[in-house]
């Protein structure tokens, strides 16, 4: 057994827990960094599927369970999901910040600015974001549409489109580049290929953790005064349940939110050479009152491909049009709200998810407007995730898709931002953590991710989950201060 002292251990160092680490360190609180992945430099990330298969989560398999399944993806190396992610970057809305009843947008605006300056968060150029916005943009000019660049967490990119799969250059100031070493440096220790397998709990408080360091095979311990988990929204709430570490909670693993999204692509007969760029490099938001906002996103044909409609023959010829292939996404502020159970049979948590028939309208709903702006480009044709209507040939078309009965599991979906599940509140029967992400039930165990933003956004989370944690470290490194 090897045993660590400290006054802090942060779990995980994805959104939440590298921001936590860094502030805790820079305090000047001695700190005790565990993440379970391996730690990754620009020039390991090897191919795309090298990226895929090292530093995603169970390989990329991670899913919903429920009709249809939903893929998330999630980050397993030091700066987890951040590592992976388009490295979109939204403010937190005010009105949602409104409803939480906790911290106020003027509050939580000085650590926004925080994070964003220390992630180097700027507006594509759409240059930088290339064919996809071209075509976007002539489309959108058409219909009356305003197509805006989305803000990034990229400095100097060099168009390679591959920001899911570990960023060569480092351009991507993820946390593994922007907050680990800024913590390292201030005195952290960091442990990585570190598995925590428990929470130390004596007197009714948190004391520590203990786990298997993986690579060597032997037990640890790190004793601390606080632990601070950050595990996310589904791999947290699970290990807390099948631990039975906060057994009186009732909110405990409720309340899954995950934003489920869907692509759609189109052929043209120009060049587009979507892939040449950052993915994901301009939105749209002009409905996001009903409760959808379109987003770009664009893969490697290795992966793209294997969503698109056709076998044989017919894939083949649309794998040789690849050039002439863009692709937008549509992702849904959900009202469906899931759970989250400990994982069987080797998984690290069970997650079910049963979208309901509003937020499927709002899919399709968001699948037309992307159809109608690609068409108004000048799209031969446009390819939609939904069963029956896989291939739109002509703008007339859209009308029978709007108007057919619809069913959540006639949509092949995925999900990127899993929210809720451990929310911060005031009451205890409603919340799991109280609004400075200490657990109502057990002190000095704090949690510092996505469970603790109470549902839906509406937008990509990380700067939120980072202002969330800044604000909840500063306050914490204030109370561990002699």
């Amino acid at each position: 057994m090897k045993t660590y002292k400290a006054q802090a251990v942060v779990v995980g160092t994805g959104a939440g827990g590298a921001v936590a680490a860094d502030a805790l360190a820079r305090a000047g609180i001695e700190t005790v960094i565990v993440e379970e992945g391996k730690f990754f430099k620009p020039g390991d990330y090897g191919t795309v599927f090298d990226g895929f298969a090292g530093m995603y989560q169970g390989g990329g398999s991670t899913v919903t369970l429920g009709h249809p399944p939903i893929s998330i993806t999630l980050g397993r190396c030091v700066g987890g999901t951040t590592a992976i992610n388009s490295s979109t970057c939204f403010r937190p809305p005010r009105q949602k910040v409104a409803a939480w009843g906790g911290p106020s947008y003027d509050e939580l605006e000085p650590f926004i600015e925080e994070v964003e300056q220390r992630i180097q968060a700027t507006p594509a150029d759409p240059e930088t974001i290339g064919g996809n916005w071209r075509v976007l943009k002539r489309g959108c000019d058409k219909l009356g549409v305003e197509l805006k660049p989305l803000v990034h967490n990229i400095k100097d990119c060099k168009r390679r489109g591959r920001c899911q799969f570990g960023c060569p250059e480092g351009a991507k100031k993820s946390t593994d580049i922007s907050f680990i070493p800024s913590a390292v440096e201030a005195g952290a220790t960091l442990l990585t290929k570190h598995r925590v397998d428990g929470v130390i709990v004596e007197n009714g408080r948190a004391a520590g953790v203990r786990g298997t360091a993986l690579e060597h095979g032997y037990a640890f311990e790190v004793r601390a005064d606080v632990v601070v988990l950050c595990l996310g929204a589904l791999t947290g709430p699970a290990f807390l349940l099948q631990h039975k570490i906060l057994k009186k909670s009732r909110a405990l693993g409720r309340g899954l939110q995950i934003h489920p999204a869907c692509r759609v692509a189109a052929e043209f007969e120009e060049v587009v050479d979507g892939h040449v760029g950052l993915p994901q490099g301009a939105f749209v938001d002009q409905w996001k009152a009903r409760g959808v906002m379109l987003e770009g996103i664009f893969i490697h044909p290795g992966f793209l491909i294997t969503m698109l409609p056709g076998v044989g023959p017919d894939l083949k010829s649309l794998a040789l049009r690849y050039p002439h292939l863009s692709a937008f996404g549509v992702m849904v502020d959900d009202t469906t709200e899931g759970r989250v159970l400990p994982g069987r049979w080797g998984t690290r948590f069970t997650a079910l998810y049963q979208m309901n028939r509003e937020d499927a309208e709002k899919m399709r709903f968001g699948i037309a407007r992307v159809a109608e702006i690609y068409f108004a480009a000048g799209a031969r044709r446009v390819f939609t995730p939904r069963f029956g209507f896989t291939t739109l040939n002509s703008a007339s078309e859209i009308a029978k898709f709007e108007s057919t009965r619809v069913k959540a599991a006639h949509y092949e979906l995925g999900a990127f931002h899993p929210l809720g599940t451990a929310r911060m509140g005031a009451d205890p029967k409603k919340s799991v953590v109280n609004f400075d992400l200490e657990t109502h039930e057990l002190k000095n165990l704090y949690i510092m991710d996505g469970s603790v933003v109470p549902g839906s956004l509406g937008v990509n989370p990380q700067v939120t989950i980072m202002t969330l944690a800044l604000r909840a470290a500063s306050r914490l490194a204030d109370k561990l201060k002699p």
